[in-house]
């Protein structure tokens, strides 16, 4: 019996995810990409375990990983893969890291997963069938803005946009409640998918970083903005009962 690709995407990650704790404990290696970018070598150890695990069973599909870059594949299919998102987290035994896979068919998302191992909770979406957290349906909140949390990350890797975002961070700071970062941009996405913030707000991020988080979120009713600068996207997440107008004052 064949599997689906569906089974086989939460499968693999948890396995990766149980990965990346074994290794977590075993003390981790640290290189500098560049500016306050790092990749350790569980990172490296947990993409090559998604992409073997991955060709094993689906040989034709293509790859996308932060480490390792993309393989072509030939029938339409593509994995997007962030083995660890939050890797300042993972290497401080700060426990809001993730494993992030996304599907993509001809280019559309049809599937996406985070898992974070060190509280066993998986986040998945299959398109148009809603969002999950470990089997149970989720939804963005309703609670009041001005009553709410959100996520903000500040430009750690380029200090000389801070000035820029600081002014739009304040203008979140008169919306909200409080203010929090947990250095993982598919946690943070999950989190407003769930109902745990009303927004998640970063700039300067690479597609796999939030591939799979932002199907979840759209399934589970967020609305989702991006603007490309280069290389690199700006996301806002929103809940889905927020009015547009506060959001469309912040910068993308």
């Amino acid at each position: 019996m064949s599997l689906s690709r569906n089974q086989v995407l939460l499968d693999i990650i948890r396995k990766a995810g149980s990965l990346a704790l074994e290794l977590s404990r075993e003390g981790v290696g640290i290189e500098v990409k560049g500016v306050n970018d790092f990749v350790t070598q569980a990172d490296r150890r947990v993409e090559t375990f998604i992409r073997t695990s991955l060709a094993d069973i689906f040989p034709h599909d293509g790859v996308l990983g932060e480490e390792y870059g993309s393989a072509e594949g030939d029938d339409g299919y593509v994995w997007v893969i962030d083995p660890i998102d939050g890797t300042v987290d993972f290497m401080n035994t700060f426990p809001l890291y993730c494993i992030s896979i996304a599907l993509h068919k001809d280019g559309k998302p049809v599937a996406g997963a985070v898992y974070n191992p060190v509280y066993d909770e998986l986040f998945h979406a299959f398109a148009s069938q809603g969002a999950y957290l470990n089997g149970r349906r989720i939804s963005c909140t309703s609670i009041p803005l001005d009553k709410s949390v959100a996520l903000v990350v500040p430009p750690h890797r380029r200090h000389e946009s801070l000035e820029r975002f600081w002014a739009n961070e304040r203008r979140i700071y008169n919306m909200v409640s409080d203010t929090r970062s947990i250095g993982s941009a598919a946690m943070s996405i999950c989190y407003v998918a769930c109902g745990r913030a009303s927004m998640y707000y970063e700039w300067y991020l690479h597609y796999y970083d939030y591939a799979a988080a932002m199907l979840i979120a759209q399934e589970a009713g967020c609305r989702c903005r991006t603007r490309a600068h280069g290389d690199v996207v700006n996301v806002l997440v929103a809940s889905g009962a927020y009015e547009d107008a506060p959001m469309e004052s912040l910068e993308l």
